[in-house]
């Protein structure tokens, strides 16, 4: 009688997270959080950084991104991400309200308040992974 052979299953896909700031700490504290929920995380400290990886091979499902950088914000990666990753989607993070909500909007990216709160941050990346999903 033959051996049946297991095949090992393949692991299942964990979403990967584009994430963007040019503070070391909060990229690296963050980066750490998701990585413990689950989510493979490729970190880029600018948006010029963000964008050169966003136009290789790397794989993403998720761009969250803080808006006030320099030179290249965050409102300039959600356009390049707009006009040449259709579909993909962002979250511009920000400590500054005001017009920051209507103008993420305007690049077809949603809006998130810092100071963080991690299990939030956590939960509207998941929510919108769910929702490009299913939707």
């Amino acid at each position: 009688m033959a051996d049946i052979l297991q095949f090992p299953q393949p692991p299942p896909h964990n979403p990967t997270v584009l994430l963007v700031d040019d503070e070391y700490l909060v990229r690296g504290v963050l980066s750490e959080i998701l990585k413990e929920s689950g989510f493979a995380v490729v970190c880029a400290e600018s948006g010029a950084e963000a964008i050169h990886i966003l136009s290789g091979q790397q794989h993403v499902d998720l761009v969250f991104s803080d808006i006030k950088m320099a030179p290249m914000d965050g409102f300039e990666v959600a356009k390049w991400v707009y006009e040449h990753r259709p579909g993909l989607p962002v979250i511009l993070a920000s400590g500054y309200s005001g017009k920051t909500n209507m103008a993420a909007e305007l690049n077809g990216a949603q809006f998130f308040r810092k100071p963080f709160d991690f299990d939030a941050v956590v939960e509207k990346i998941r929510e919108t992974l769910g929702e490009q999903k299913t939707g």
